[in-house]
């Protein structure tokens, strides 16, 4: 191989054909800038729309709406599993009329909330629900008033 390149560059050299005259591309430059038309400067300050300004805070509307949906579906489709405390003699009554409660094996499941926990705890306290409205005050709604809950 060095037999080759030996001749080659004998011949022809080490510098290629290809050079670039002095001060071409300045001139190129110059010339294509020349006859370019000039541009117009266009600064364009377009005011946003009511929508722009508020898309945010829909989207995130839109987003809270449909996790609190999310939430209702998911509910609804598990049960009611969970005791709800705006009223709680009812619920106490409730579960302290079921007899698994009142027995002494009864194991709360994981999938009962805190609330579900402490309703037990403090069913599990009264024998009646005569002697919790007694001690909290507290009347039954009529429809809870004639639950026998020691039968």
């Amino acid at each position: 191989m060095d037999k080759y390149e030996d001749k080659l560059t004998g011949t022809y050299g080490r510098k290629g054909g290809w050079k670039v005259p002095e001060g071409y591309f300045e001139k190129a430059y110059k010339e294509i800038s020349e006859k370019l038309p000039d541009a117009p400067e266009v600064v364009c300050h377009v005011p946003m729309t009511r929508w722009q300004r508020l898309k945010p805070y829909i989207y995130l509307a839109a987003m809270f709406a449909g996790i609190w949906l999310m939430m209702q579906v998911f509910h609804h489709a598990a049960g009611d599993m969970t005791l709800n405390l705006d009223n709680p003699p009812e619920h106490i009554a409730m579960a302290m009329q079921d007899s698994d409660i009142n027995s002494d094996y009864f194991i709360i499941p994981e999938s009962y909330s805190e609330e579900a926990e402490m309703v037990y705890e403090v069913s599990s306290q009264y024998n009646s629900i005569e002697d919790f409205a007694e001690d909290f005050g507290y009347e039954m709604e009529p429809e809870y008033a004639s639950m026998k809950i020691n039968e």
